[in-house]
């Protein structure tokens, strides 16, 4: 038989590893962020156009450093992903990270959204594309009801068509008018 106390010392123990699993857990993500988007940035440094007077050309520095950093942040992710083992949090992990997605959907649909938006605004142009967004956005945020559609409907024209106005009136400069628009 078991006593009060050792129940609370057994799970007081398992309390700092879950944590630990947590912590090393959100680390483990931000490396397998940072990584892929070192990948990226150095194939797109590959990109950059040489000269001719040098050898390697503009993006060989930049294309070396984030290769680098694309290494440092894969072996990092093996570190913690052993961490998170040796803790042996890493069944319940699974269910934390989709209760921890669940709680912030509505961050990870904004971020969506927005991903959505600056591919559509070169196509759709500012106006266009920035009404769809705020209007969007605002209804995600506030909730649909008749009241607030109307101010989200007021508001995303103020932003996105009395923006557009403004910059081309009294600034002189043209917001991306997009291919739908162009003529």
């Amino acid at each position: 038989m078991t006593s009060g106390s050792e129940k609370s010392a057994a799970a007081g123990a398992l309390a700092p590893a879950a944590s630990r699993a947590r912590t090393e857990f959100a680390r483990l993500v931000s490396y397998v962020v940072f990584g892929l988007g070192s990948v990226y940035l150095s194939m797109r440094a590959g990109e950059l156009p040489t000269s001719r007077w040098e050898p390697l050309g503009a993006g060989s520095f930049p294309q070396l450093v984030f290769a680098v950093l694309a290494g440092l942040c894969l072996i990092s992710a093996i570190r913690a992903v052993m961490d998170i083992r040796k803790a042996g949090q890493l069944d319940g992990l699974a269910a934390a990270l989709c209760g921890w997605v669940k709680v912030r959907r509505i961050s990870f649909a904004l971020f969506g959204l927005l991903v959505a938006y600056l591919a559509v605004l070169p196509f759709a142009g500012f106006s266009l594309a920035t009404f769809v967004f705020l209007l969007i956005t605002q209804l995600m945020i506030a909730g649909i009801s008749k009241k607030t559609f109307i101010q989200s409907v007021v508001a995303a024209l103020i932003f996105s068509v009395g923006l557009n106005l403004l910059f081309a009136e009294v600034f002189n400069v043209f917001l991306p008018r997009g291919v739908l628009f162009a003529g």
